[in-house]
Parts: structure tokens; sequence; C-alpha cells
């Protein structure tokens, strides 16, 4: 009974030591951070800001929500827009590419005009862990809004910082 139990010791604490080797380490669950942006077609927008709540799940998926006020070049234009996410991020150690779509709405302002309307996008981009959870991404996104919005909008890009926990 003794030479049985050694048997199965010496075969499955090999196979259990390896399974833990190959687990990931546990990993930051939520990501939360701010951004500056600019927009396309660039002659309609000038710069941007906002930030991001996100979560990862299973070191792979991420949900978001975001918000951002891209401003206009014409005096009293800017857009607002609250929109939620869902990528895919697998993580190649510090370096964790992106993609997914988004979903929401905007509010944009041109004078006394405004108007609020659907947002959809697309969107790739990449981020850049550090230690103590300090996150830098970059982000290409390219946006779907009305066709009779008051500033049309192509594309979206942007660069900013975070911190994992």
């Amino acid at each position: 009974m003794v030479l049985v139990r050694s048997r199965i010791l010496a075969f499955t604490a090999p196979i259990c030591l390896a399974v833990a080797a190959l687990a990931p380490s546990t990993a930051k669950a939520a990501d939360i951070g701010v951004f500056v942006s600019g927009a396309d077609p660039s002659a309609f927008w000038s710069h941007g800001f906002g930030g991001y709540l996100g979560i990862t799940l299973f070191n792979v998926v991420g949900l978001e929500i975001e918000g951002a006020k891209q401003n206009g070049e014409v005096a009293d234009s800017s857009m607002f827009s609250l929109s939620g996410r869902a990528f895919l991020a697998p993580s190649f150690g510090r370096l964790v590419p992106y993609g997914g779509l988004s979903f929401g709405g905007f509010r944009e302002s041109l004078g006394d005009q405004d108007d609020w309307k659907r947002r959809t996008s697309v969107f790739v981009g990449a981020k850049l862990k550090f230690p103590l959870g300090l996150t830098f991404r970059g982000e290409y996104e390219w946006v779907d809004v009305s066709n009779d919005s008051l500033i049309p909008m192509d594309h979206r890009y942007y660069g900013g910082v975070g911190f994992s926990f």
C-alpha cells in the first residue's frame, strides 16, 4: 500500500508542479486612466481628453466604460461621448495588444445647436505595463456617428496613462 502511494505521488507531483508553474501569476484585474486625444477630419477637431475605468476577465477579455470630450476647431464646438467597450486583450509579458467594439452615445455642440445621437466604433491599441501598476496605452478608433451629425468624425486616436490595481 505504501509503495502504491509513493508511486502515485512520484507520478502526480511533477505534473502538479508543472501545472502550477504554467499557471499565470496574479493579474491586476482593473484599470483606471486618463488620455489626450485627437480626431479626424482634423479640419474640424482640436485636442480632447477623457478617462476610462475597466476590468479584465480571465486575463484576456476586457470591459470598460469610457467618457471623453473632443474639442472642435470652431469656437463653441465639442463632442462629449460616453461608451461601453468590450475587447480582447491577450498579454505578452509587459505588452498587451487589444482590439474590440464600442457602443454608446454622444452630445455634439456647435454654437447654440446641440445634438444627441448614438456612437459606435471599432478600435485597436496597445498597452505597456510597468511596475507598481503604471500603464501607458495608445489607441486608434474608427468612429461611426450619424451622417446628419453637426460635425463629422471618422477617426479618433489617443495616448494615455493609467494605473492597474
